[in-house]
């Protein structure tokens, strides 16, 4: 069952940034963000970001397509400029944007290497630290970064995948520690159900197979658990890992006002 489009205006007023919102679960959590009422800036440099901004604001949800390299700090500090010129500062974060390559260790190449560094841990670093000082100033702030199993146990010509999930898992636990003495609500999130891989444009996801394709769940089914980290002020899910697709479906189950200890207890994956 999904929720309506708009099942509540728990985020009315606040500004979200979203990487990697062109597709996959990044288009996710666009959707889940935007349908709690916030205004979404969804940064990306794929065409399919049109795809997203479309679906958004046919639901009736504000979105601000922005188009960015996130490998370039310049560039994010430009697109952080073009959000608070539209809407002012973005109180809400999701770093979900990244590259995947399987390589060989011996074919895991400098350029490679700094490739995914710098898309799925130096960006997520960046754009945190450059909205940290407003979220911390106002009392209020939700950061959520996207994990992966990648983050927590190896994998096979997942090299340099791994370091940067392994990264990210370190860089946002630690911040947790921190920032909920603010008022900022630090979170992670794994998938949790199979999806598309990360690099696979909508184009070619389309050519598999309908058998093969149903194998993959939307990236709607996590829509619902981003619109509840976005929003929470619960100081006991800061630092955790939550697998998205457990939550949502929790969400789904018992509407917005699931208590915190039941989405640790359903959807956590601290352990994992």
């Amino acid at each position: 069952m999904m929720m309506s489009p708009r099942p509540d205006d728990g985020l009315r007023g606040r500004v979200a940034v979203i990487t990697g919102a062109g597709r996959g679960i990044g288009r996710g959590a666009a959707l889940g963000v935007a349908r709690r009422g916030a205004r979404v800036a969804a940064m990306d440099l794929s065409d399919e970001l049109d795809t997203t901004v479309r679906i958004v604001r046919d639901e009736g949800g504000d979105i601000l397509p922005v188009r960015v390299d996130l490998r370039r700090p310049d560039e994010i500090d430009r697109a952080l400029a073009e959000v608070r010129g539209q809407w002012g500062e973005p109180d809400i974060l999701v770093n979900n944007a990244a590259v995947l390559y399987l390589r060989p260790f011996e074919e895991t190449d400098t350029g490679v290497w700094e490739d995914t560094l710098r898309v799925n841990l130096v960006a997520a670093y960046y754009l945190t630290w450059r909205m940290y000082p407003v979220v911390v100033g106002r009392g209020r702030g939700n950061v959520i970064a996207m994990s992966s199993n990648a983050g927590v146990r190896p994998f096979a010509l997942e090299t340099a995948y791994c370091a940067t999930k392994f990264g990210v898992e370190g860089l946002f636990r630690s911040l947790a520690l921190e920032a909920a003495a603010h008022g900022v609500i630090v979170t992670l999130g794994t998938p949790g159900a199979k999806t598309k891989p990360t690099s696979m444009t909508d184009a070619e996801f389309a050519a598999f197979p309908d058998e093969e394709r149903r194998r993959y769940v939307s990236p709607e089914a996590f829509a619902e658990a981003f619109g509840y980290l976005a929003g929470t002020a619960e100081r006991v899910l800061s630092g955790r890992r939550f697998d998205l697709y457990a939550l949502s479906e929790l969400i789904r189950e018992r509407g917005w006002d699931v208590p915190a200890w039941l989405a640790v207890q359903r959807a956590s994956r601290d352990g994992a």
